[in-house]
């Protein structure tokens, strides 16, 4: 049989306070530690417990209240952050507004200079051609002096070893025609 129903078998069948070998001396004798345990209980309930239940109590609501402060500073950071991030992307978006007016700004002042440098060119061309023109009216009349003179001296020359004076007069004078005739034509 198991030793822990023997024991209850015997409990019931003594009595309670027979089995601890309780007599009335000692019962009376327990009565004042009963009640100094008491009092002793009550006053550590009091002076003990309570205070450190309050103390604990106050703890627990200092510690609920930060972590609702806690969680209000992170729904506050996660606002900053989302106001943040809403401002990086408005400069981003106003830097890449910025630059492309600024490339606009720069494609239009290339096609500004562009163009003025293009009608300066036309003009030093057109210059250029003009001058050109005029230099060869100016090399075509100098050559022309220069024949004329040549011919005219090697007329002379040829002439005064050759022929007297009238004959001389009159030859210069028909060259001198025909010299006029040709060099004056257009080439």
């Amino acid at each position: 049989m198991n030793p822990q129903f023997l024991f209850l078998g015997a409990a019931e069948e003594q009595g309670f306070l027979e089995m601890f070998s309780l007599d009335a001396q000692t019962f009376i004798q327990m009565v004042p530690h009963l009640i100094s345990f008491i009092v002793l209980v009550l006053a550590f309930t009091y002076f003990l417990y309570k205070p450190v239940k309050r103390i604990l109590q106050a703890r627990a609501d200092r510690i609920a209240e930060d972590v609702s402060t806690a969680e209000a500073n992170k729904l506050a950071a996660s606002e900053l952050r989302e106001e943040y991030e809403q401002r990086l992307r408005d400069i981003e978006a106003e830097r890449t507004a910025i630059l492309e007016e600024a490339r606009a700004d720069a494609a239009k002042r290339l096609n500004t200079i562009l163009g003025h440098a293009k009608t300066e060119a036309d003009e030093i061309r057109d210059k250029a051609k003009r001058d050109i023109v005029a230099e060869q009216e100016r090399v075509k009349q100098e050559v022309h002096q220069a024949i004329i003179d040549i011919a005219t001296d090697m007329a002379e020359k040829l002439v005064s070893a050759t022929i007297n004076k009238q004959d001389h007069d009159r030859l210069f004078n028909e060259s001198l025609t025909e010299l006029e005739n040709t060099a004056f034509r257009p080439y």
